[in-house]
């Protein structure tokens, strides 16, 4: 049995490594820019068609082993159209993702330059009011001390929110005292004990000292302080800007649809689904080869596990994938 726990145990890091380097590239992806393809359109269609027809010619000689001509002709046609049309949808969004995401990096420079400009907490605070109530992780966001009305003033450094249903307090600390120092994790764990938090965001343009992660992490079983630096804090403004681009292309008038369909596509096709139709697909796969390649049991197994495939193929291609802000408890660095 403790066998079985040491894979389950590696596997487990593994999968959490790989979690926290993907987040850290979504973090990365407003910060620094790509390098830009030099490639011109019609360098791209020859690369495009060109992998298509050797892939066709592969499919073809292996195909023509197992069937007649025709046949492997057939298939191979079908096998190589279907994955030209994946292709093409794939790399039709791998184009508008970059597009968005080169408008939503310039947008963040002008943002990283105002932000520099504003010198005291109560400025950056009620600069950066507006963005943290678009964000769909703070279901509520109000001043220290008052309730949310339309005559209420901006804030004056420090906000009380509720983050991903958790109530936290929210500190600002400007530029001018980049790095920051131990000094604003205790002035922020003085307010957390007085009003009663235990979780807290420090939100500064510049960067954290050493000392003041390192602190910050040693309270982390009593209190949960993130630091949102400079990396951070401009994804929480391009994500804030990226839904506001999404709701200003939706546009009144009349359109098409039919409920049924996305309904389905929303039930069936969710991108987080992918894992669970692959391991499924694995699953069936090992049941078919159990029970005999030859058994007839076997062979629906082996139908089944191509459905699931076919289906996290078609997540990955057509799920709708939200990228959201790190939770509070990731953006905790360790130590």
């Amino acid at each position: 049995m403790q066998l079985l726990k040491l894979p389950r145990r590696a596997l487990n890091l593994a999968y959490q490594s790989w979690k926290k380097r993907r987040q850290r590239g979504e973090l990365l992806r407003y910060y620094i820019k790509p390098k830009e393809d030099s490639r011109n359109q019609i360098a791209r269609w020859l690369d495009f068609y060109g992998t298509l027809l050797i892939l066709w010619v592969l499919s073809l000689i292996f195909l023509a082993t197992l069937w007649p001509g025709k046949i492997a002709l057939a298939v191979s046609l079908v096998l190589v159209g279907g994955t030209g049309l994946l292709a093409a949808k794939l790399q039709k969004k791998r184009y508008e993702r970059e597009i968005l995401y080169r408008k939503l990096r310039f947008l963040g420079e002008q943002y990283r330059e105002k932000l520099k400009q504003l010198k005291t907490a109560a400025e950056l605070a009620s600069f950066l009011w507006p963005i943290l109530q678009s964000l769909l992780q703070f279901e509520q966001v109000r001043p220290k001390g008052r309730k949310m009305s339309k005559t209420a003033e901006q804030p004056t450094g420090i906000i009380r929110a509720i983050y991903r249903k958790t109530p936290v307090i929210i500190g600002f600390i400007p530029i001018d005292q980049n790095p920051v120092g131990v000094v604003a994790v205790h002035n922020l764990v003085k307010t957390m004990k007085k009003e009663g938090y235990h979780y807290a965001l420090l939100i500064t343009p510049g960067e954290f000292a050493t000392d003041t992660r390192r602190l910050a992490a040693s309270l982390r079983r009593q209190y949960h302080i993130a630091l949102v630096a400079e990396k951070e804090l401009l994804y929480l403004v391009a994500q804030a800007q990226k839904i506001r681009e999404s709701s200003d292309q939706v546009a009144p008038g009349k359109t098409f649809s039919l409920p049924f369909l996305s309904t389905l596509k929303h039930t069936a096709l969710d991108y987080k689904k992918g894992r669970s139709y692959l391991a499924a697909g694995a699953f069936l796969i090992a049941f078919h080869f159990l029970l005999g390649t030859n058994h007839p049991v076997g062979k629906v197994y082996l139908i089944l596990a191509a459905v699931n495939l076919a289906l996290a193929v078609l997540c990955l291609v057509f799920g709708d994938r939200e990228t959201t802000p790190p939770d509070l408890l990731d953006l905790q660095p360790q130590t």
